[in-house]
């Protein structure tokens, strides 16, 4: 049985502006209904209810592992820490005149957040690097900065899930040799050095004064230093008290979680697509609506809920190709013993909520190789290149890969996920299906929260 979207998905409009009305078999419907016969505002029964999953998109998620996750003044905290390049180390990579770089090697302060997620594009993605693939920090990473908007709808974190809260995420990145290439004692230092006002006005415990360089007991927090990894012996971190390593690391946590209360602003809804349900039957083309029924019967499978993405992880044999690509990853499988090793997961000492069973029987299995988190379809008309190393440059050519039925696994070890198959579309098809995902771009986010307000 088919039904116009117009009277079963439409929004509720008040005759005095904030009263619903609720149609009635007798009640006329608010726009003049579809030609005899199915048509491009008609709807199974069945795709009623994959739209119904689909829209509105909502308030951003509570994250009770995070205190200050909706506090105002954490998030201008954060949006200030965003932007601020003071946090980076020195450059590997430096500006070759083609790379998109941001300095000379060895240069500090070059990097902030806002390098690979680049104000102004629709997404908050990496506009900058180059050959369009991989980002470049500090050096080249192995995958593409995902985009912030509408991130925080995720419950986890980067294309392996790296991360099971937003906080954490910023917890790597500055340390990680590829990306901000700084350490923690580093990050504290300079939190106190230009922060410490809006710190101590937001977090119960205030930055401790021995931070400061002419502080009698300056000593206690060297000036540099991260704790050692697997293969490195104890250096200038574990030389400092326990004690004192706990109050690095909470202030470090602190600093995840100012910039994660800021990163929950930047939401995007209203699109076209969500107007269109909601009874605006010329929010859309005819092209776009014809995608849109291709799109509810082959690509729901993982692309579904308000963020159209399920939170899961798929191996879809995407090939490791184009400069700067490692030769191998496998995603999921080799980020989970990171995230169950991390002193700021969401079971760890500095998670304001460890009940939330994130974590439950999660362990690294060879099923999980070659995964990678389903990414949001919402603005990602503008957010190529696509694929976790930027391995497909257009729409184009990734319906043109799902159609064909993903990659080949080859030698990988990689067991493909069994909803990739062959989509059987036409050319037809395929440029609806594109026309369709331009629909999913929302309304821009206000431009007073993507300032750089950083000191």
């Amino acid at each position: 049985m088919r039904h116009t979207i117009l009277l079963v998905l439409a929004a509720a409009c008040g005759d005095n502006g904030d009263r619903p009305i609720t149609p009635t078999p007798d009640s006329p419907p608010p726009m003049p209904d579809s030609p005899p016969g199915p048509g491009l505002d008609d709807f199974t029964d069945a795709e009623r209810a994959l739209l119904e999953r689909l829209t509105p998109l909502g308030p951003v998620p509570a994250d009770p592992t995070n205190a200050f996750a909706d506090d105002p003044e954490a998030a201008a905290l954060g949006q200030m820490l965003f932007f601020d390049k003071d946090f980076s180390g020195p450059l590997v990579v430096g500006d070759d005149g083609t790379n998109g770089g941001v300095g000379r090697p060895g240069e500090v302060g070059k990097v902030s957040c806002a390098s690979c997620h680049a104000v102004g594009s629709v997404a908050l993605d990496d506009r900058r690097s180059q050959p369009n693939n991989v980002s470049l920090g500090t050096n080249f990473m192995g995958r593409n900065s995902l985009g912030l908007v509408n991130s925080s709808y995720y419950q986890w974190t980067n294309w392996g899930g790296r991360f099971d809260s937003q906080w954490s995420l910023p917890t790597a990145v500055a340390e990680n040799a590829t990306t901000m290439r700084s350490t923690r004692l580093d990050v504290v230092h300079l939190i106190f050095a230009k922060y410490r006002t809006e710190y101590d006005a937001i977090f119960p415990v205030p930055l401790d004064p021995a931070l400061d360089p002419a502080a009698a007991d300056a000593s206690r927090f060297p000036p540099s230093g991260k704790p050692a990894g697997p293969t490195e012996p104890p250096g200038v971190f574990e030389s400092m008290t326990p004690e004192d390593r706990l109050i690095v690391n909470r202030i470090y946590a602190n600093y995840g979680k100012a910039l994660a209360a800021y990163m929950r602003t930047l939401t995007s809804a209203n699109a076209p697509f969500d107007r269109y349900v909601a009874g605006d039957r010329s929010a859309i083309t005819d092209g776009a609506k014809r995608g849109l029924h291709t799109f509810l019967a082959k690509c729901t499978g993982c692309h579904i809920g308000p963020n159209f993405a399920d939170d899961d992880f798929h191996a879809l044999a995407v090939p490791q190709i184009g400069p700067h690509v490692p030769a191998t990853d496998f995603g999921r499988f080799q980020d989970v013993n990171g995230l169950l090793g991390s002193a700021f997961n969401s079971n760890g000492v500095f998670s304001d909520d460890t009940t939330t069973g994130r974590l439950t029987g999660l362990v690294q299995e060879e099923a999980q190789r070659g995964k990678f988190r389903t990414k949001s379809l919402r603005n990602v008309a503008g957010s190529g290149p696509f694929m976790h190393a930027g391995q497909l440059a257009t729409l184009e050519d990734v319906v043109e890969f799902y159609n064909a039925g993903g990659g080949d696994v080859g030698t990988t070890g990689i067991v493909k996920d069994p909803l990739i198959v062959p989509l059987g579309l036409d050319t037809q098809q395929k440029a609806d299906l594109v026309e369709f995902l331009g629909t999913l771009t929302g309304e821009p986010i206000p431009a007073h929260l993507v300032v750089d307000t950083s000191k």
